[in-house]
């Protein structure tokens, strides 16, 4: 990730910090409370929309569309502002800039309109935010320097602040680090003399970053202020910040090649992003956790984050991103000698590559036609600039033709030289491809025949046996009906019999069910590993989750379904009976590609090169069922503790 997308993503950090946080829990139920009986006013709204705006945006837009409509039923409006700049945060913590704007363009028309200063210099502030996230610096200092005067006017210090804060952040992105820090060291020493926590949290943070992302990272120093950021934000609930904080303490261990330290920290750093559904950040943290493993050259296990990353950033049309998954999946599949399967992402990297490009081009123009509009007031200076512009622009256009030519020789070359090495290796594949496909024939037809024979003697067992045991059980109870003669100890004998007929009944169906899940045929995958979740670990003391992704409503083969049905089965009774886990996390993704399913546990985990476990029967089971679909299955000692198991099986 460059410096530019760290500062970008940290600037979220500073929208709310012109009101106080830091709710106790006692407050809160409080609060919610007095909203459960329909007694909640503005104010209760107000202040409930700020507990939550950080860890829980939604929720805090749920409780400002309250607030609003008590506004507008009451016809009250001294909170109006405040509650529209803060449903305005939220936004923002959802990364969603237009509905912000939105929402803080309205609390500047209304703190106007009430002559309320603060909110107005706050709304201001935030608007000049945006605008930076935005890359449009002009804009921002022309907010910010109105926000400054407020605040000056009406002596808020913590407006204040974070104006000096925002000087800084735009001085780092500028590269000039020495004034950044000169500036975030102001903006701190206001904060620690209001007590004003949040803002004291994100000072830490901010210059953590300078230190770490300036032009000579100094790790050492940004780890100091990162721990104490992370304990402020802890006690602050501050989980979009946390998150953040956490990234860039990887992003240390990273500067210093600690693989597995840093590993652990976009863990932690993932598992937050996704409580708070920050779909953007973890998309990007399964990138990261990706290129680590590259680095640590466990390929096969670089493929499964990227997969999960591409899902995701395929979910939020992010390109930029795209761009970069789709480049290190060419190169690693191609490293991998799996030409067939790179290609495709080759293509897709180089789509994506022209249409970033034109959009910059066209950025570019546009630019151009906006200074030669201003320039008209001064002729001859216009005239100089716009040719020049316009030289920039040629020069600039040529180049990237240039380089898109030269990535277009390199990507022939590289397919010219997968052509010789697939032609190099053909003669020799054909004369293996008769042994592989007879045995995979072989594999498949016992598979399939295993299934046919499970299937017909779940048939049999149901249509048969359970039939048969049922009609006996009910003549049993028609005799029993019709006997007028028999006395408590006859009758007591004939309720054990009808019991343990009962019991009997159930058992059979339940093997018949076991044998071939009727929720597998009628409902499909989804539905049948949660239906095997929940009754293998609904009744034990292990937790479970189970995420899917672009899978839902679609049926895929049967012997698709059926063997990953299978396979999660094995591998779920696997960490029931040996692993001693606590939780367990299923997911089920599908790509442009592959059918993904991933099995991790916090067990007690197991060695992979011990043939005694390679040679397990139920091991042998799912690389059989895998390789009978042309997938593979991959074994990773869990980030944390346990095991991964990650079985990718190609679409056809």
């Amino acid at each position: 990730m460059t410096r530019h997308s760290y500062i970008t993503h940290l600037l979220v950090l500073l929208f709310g910090l012109l009101s106080t946080f830091g709710w106790a829990q006692s407050k809160t139920d409080s609060l919610l409370n007095i909203h459960a009986t329909g007694k909640a006013d503005a104010t209760t709204y107000n202040e409930l929309i700020w507990i939550y705006v950080f860890n829980q945006p939604d929720s805090a837009i749920y409780f400002g569309n309250r607030g609003l409509d008590w506004c507008k039923k009451t016809k009250q409006d001294s909170l109006l502002a405040s509650i529209e700049n803060r449903i305005g945060v939220a936004y923002d913590i959802k990364s969603m800039p237009d509905s912000a704007l939105h929402w803080y363009d309205l609390t500047l028309t209304q703190a106007r309109a009430t002559n309320n200063r603060k909110t107005e210099g706050g709304a201001l502030n935030n608007i000049g935010l945006i605008y930076w996230n935005l890359g449009q610096a002009d804009k921002a200092i022309n907010h910010y320097i109105q926000s400054a005067e407020i605040f000056e006017e009406i002596g808020n210090k913590m407006g204040l602040g974070n104006t000096y804060n925002n000087i800084a952040l735009i001085l780092h992105e500028d590269d000039q680090d020495e004034k950044s820090l000169k500036y975030h060291r102001q903006a701190l020493k206001i904060r620690q003399e209001i007590d004003h926590t949040y803002g004291i949290a994100a000072s830490y943070s901010n210059i953590a970053q300078v230190f770490l992302y300036q032009n000579n990272p100094e790790p050492d120093s940004a780890e100091y202020y990162l721990n104490l950021s992370i304990p402020l934000k802890q006690q602050l609930n501050d989980q979009y910040g946390l998150a953040r904080s956490y990234h860039s303490l990887a992003d240390v261990h990273l500067e210093r090649k600690e693989y597995d330290a840093a590993l652990e920290n976009f863990m932690t750093t993932l598992g937050i992003q996704k409580s708070i559904g920050n779909s953007e950040g973890y998309a990007s943290t399964y990138y990261n956790i990706a290129d680590i493993f590259q680095q640590k050259g466990d390929p096969k296990m670089m493929l499964v984050y990227l997969d999960s990353s591409e899902v995701i950033a395929e979910e939020n049309n992010d390109k930029a991103l795209l761009w970069k998954v789709y480049w290190s999946k060419a190169k690693t599949l191609g490293n991998l000698g799996r030409f067939e399967e790179a290609f495709p992402y080759w293509v897709g990297y180089q789509v994506i590559k022209d249409s970033l490009v034109t959009s910059e081009r066209n950025a570019k123009v546009e630019e151009l036609e906006t200074r030669f509009r201003t320039a008209e007031q001064e002729k001859e200076l216009s005239e100089k600039k716009a040719s020049l512009a316009v030289a920039r622009l040629k020069v600039e256009n040529r180049t990237k033709w240039i380089i898109g030519l030269l990535s277009g020789l390199i990507m022939i070359l590289l397919l010219g030289f997968a052509l010789f090495q697939f032609n190099r290796r053909r003669t020799q594949a054909e004369k293996d491809a008769a042994i592989i496909t007879e045995r995979e024939r072989g594999l498949k037809a016992i598979i399939d025949a295993t299934e046919e024979e499970r299937k017909r003697i779940a048939k049999d067992l149901h249509d048969g046996i359970v039939q048969t045991l049922t009609g006996l059980s009910l003549r049993l109870q028609k005799q029993v009906g019709e006997t007028k003669t028999l006395d408590e100890n006859q009758k007591e004998g004939f309720k054990k019999s009808q019991t343990i007929l009962d019991e009997a009944i159930g058992e059979v169906r339940g093997i018949s069910h076991e044998m071939m899940p009727r929720v597998l045929a009628e409902a499909g995958l989804i539905m049948a590993i949660d239906d095997m979740l929940a009754k293998s670990l609904g009744n034990s003391d292990i937790l479970y989750e189970f995420e899917h992704h672009k899978v839902e409503g679609e049926r895929f083969k049967e012997n698709v379904e059926i063997s990953l049905f299978r396979i999660s089965q094995e591998l779920v009774n696997n960490i029931i009976k040996h692993s001693g886990a606590k939780a367990v996390s299923v997911q089920l993704i599908k790509t442009n590609s592959h059918l993904v399913l991933v099995v991790e546990d916090n067990g007690k985990g197991f060695k992979f090169d011990d043939k005694a476990n390679q040679n397990g029967i139920g091991l042998m089971n799912i690389t059989s069922r895998a390789k009978a679909m042309h997938g593979e299955v991959n074994y990773e000692p869990s980030p944390k503790q346990g095991t991964v198991a990650t079985i990718r099986i190609p679409l056809e």
